[in-house]
């Protein structure tokens, strides 16, 4: 019997997978669920599998080697760092993700935290729990109409922010090297360099992949180019920002406030971790994703990609096309000839 591997169930303890189980069942294909930390526990348990699915786990030629019947591998989420690419496209396998997943569910955390900074909601309630009732805290507040926001990165979930701000009357100025000018054209925001983008934003808020160009993008030199009292939202990948940095402008002053759904660090469990410190910064754990409608839509489409995979329509049909990373696309007849060799 076909068979689909999920690596790393223990990522998503909260989960029983019922919507993976039953859609692989009503196919006739088996879904085998497995808590998977080494390469060599991935090796083992997916030895079969024609499909897998990962959250956490490094996919690279070392474990592709070992799997020899291995069509497809799909990162449960919109990133897909975790897969090496190019290792699956030398081995004959689709590395697969979920472009359109918890696109409003992470704008809406971000747009939240736009709006929690400009108003110090959550400043002010720390200070209160001090002892303190000081409505002069820190610095000063604005309506959101005052802010020129800034999108390092206009894709899915960036323009999905967009959707969300627009309503508040906010000027928007987009940087992203990848987009025609007609996408910015469209949306009503104006195309900026990136230079332009640390220089014009008051609040900057970051949608780009985790990739070796964007490693702490936002360091002490470009923080250092970013308007002073400006403010920095990540809910994108914790690597794009240098915490350093990040905290070092956040105790000078020249930013006012950050907040971050991410970080490099993460997960921290160190109450007096650095990013501590600074009393003008917001840390989430990884949240922005977790609603249950986005965690269902998410097991859904993996089991969907998983049968669409097993039955030869992943790469045909054009629902689950669009699944197959970018960089896999032009090779797509070349992955599906080394498949058939494999048999």
């Amino acid at each position: 019997m076909k068979q689909f591997v999920f690596l790393d169930i223990q990522q998503y303890p909260d989960q029983d997978m019922h919507q993976e189980k039953e859609i692989l069942a009503a196919a006739g294909y088996e879904c085998k669920l497995c808590t998977c930390s080494t390469p060599e526990e991935i090796i083992e348990e997916a030895k079969d599998a024609e499909v897998i699915g990962d959250v956490y786990q490094k996919i690279d030629d070392a474990i592709l080697d070992k799997l020899p019947n291995l069509k497809c591998a799909v990162r449960y989420g919109i990133g897909y760092d975790h897969l090496d690419v190019d290792a699956c496209t030398r081995h004959g396998v689709f590395a697969c993700n979920l472009p359109t997943y918890c696109l409003d569910d992470v704008a809406q955390v971000a747009v939240g935290l736009m709006l929690d900074l400009a108003r110090k909601n959550t400043f002010y309630n720390m200070d209160c729990r001090k002892g303190n009732w000081n409505v002069g805290l820190g610095y000063t507040p604005h309506r959101m109409d005052y802010y020129t926001i800034g999108f390092c990165g206009f894709g899915n979930i960036a323009r999905s922010v967009w959707k969300f701000l627009k309503p508040f009357g906010c000027k928007a100025i987009a940087y992203d090297a990848y987009l025609p000018d007609s996408v910015f054209e469209e949306q009503g925001v104006e195309k900026v360099d990136f230079d332009g983008l640390l220089t014009q934003s008051d609040m900057i808020t970051i949608h780009v992949p985790s990739t070796p160009e964007t490693h702490h993008l936002f360091n002490e030199e470009t923080i250092g180019k970013m308007k002073d009292g400006a403010m920095l939202i990540n809910t994108a990948r914790g690597a794009i920002v240098s915490n350093k940095a990040l905290v070092d402008a956040l105790k000078s002053g020249k930013l006012a406030a950050a907040a971050l759904d991410v970080n490099e660090d993460e997960p921290i469990h160190d109450p007096n971790h650095f990013l501590y410190t600074a009393d003008n910064l917001i840390v989430l754990p990884h949240t922005a994703y977790n609603t249950a409608e986005a965690a269902d839509a998410m097991h859904t489409e993996v089991g969907q990609i998983a049968v669409a995979c097993m039955n030869g329509t992943l790469a045909t049909d054009p629902v689950f096309t669009k699944h197959i990373v970018r960089e896999q696309r032009p090779y797509i007849q070349q992955i599906l000839e080394m498949q058939a060799k494999k048999g």
